[in-house]
């Protein structure tokens, strides 16, 4: 595929496009979304098949959707933080029903986050909403920055389970920054 061989990059999509799929719906369990992701992802694969130097092909496309995906939540999130901080902008920039769809994920994610684990979510809160670092974290509560990295992973984690239904709805919004 290196050299621009289009019959190897076919076979290269045919085998993994399924299982990168599959990983995507686990996170969006929206179709279009997922598909979306996964052309993304093969698209660039393409047109940076000269200067990527992959040692592992599967590894590889496995991080990428990971990385796309909470690229397209991270994008999501800080869209409707936007939405949220803009709250009084919210009538007249959205109709009726949008908003409440608003206000109702925002208490979901509210809800999510008060479900966390209390450490967990003094550690989320601390890195989300108060845009600490985690070593700036790691020194405030007196555990390791590992620690923290952790709680923020199993955090997201719980809060994209809490969040899935809703979650194409967000990223529908973000689409109205």
């Amino acid at each position: 595929m290196n050299g621009g061989n289009q019959q190897a990059f076919v076979c290269i999509y045919d085998r993994y496009w399924k299982e990168m799929y599959t990983c995507a719906f686990q996170v969006f369990a929206h179709r279009e979304t997922c598909e979306d992701l996964i052309h993304d992802i093969f698209l660039y694969l393409w047109d940076s098949r000269e200067k990527l130097e992959i040692r592992s092909l599967r590894d590889y496309l496995y991080i990428a959707v990971k990385n796309r995906s909470l690229n397209k939540i991270r994008s999501a999130k800080k869209n409707l933080d936007q939405i949220n901080e803009g709250h009084q902008e919210i009538p007249s920039a959205l109709s009726a029903d949008q908003s409440v769809a608003v206000k109702e994920i925002s208490a979901i994610l509210n809800a999510s986050i008060d479900e966390l684990p209390e450490k967990c979510r003094a550690i989320l809160i601390l890195s989300r909403k108060e845009q600490l670092s985690n070593k700036e974290i790691a020194a405030r509560l007196g555990i390791s920055t590992k620690t923290v990295e952790n709680q923020i992973n199993i955090g997201l984690k719980k809060i994209r389970l809490g969040m899935s239904d809703f979650l194409m709805i967000t990223i529908i919004y973000s689409s109205l920054g």
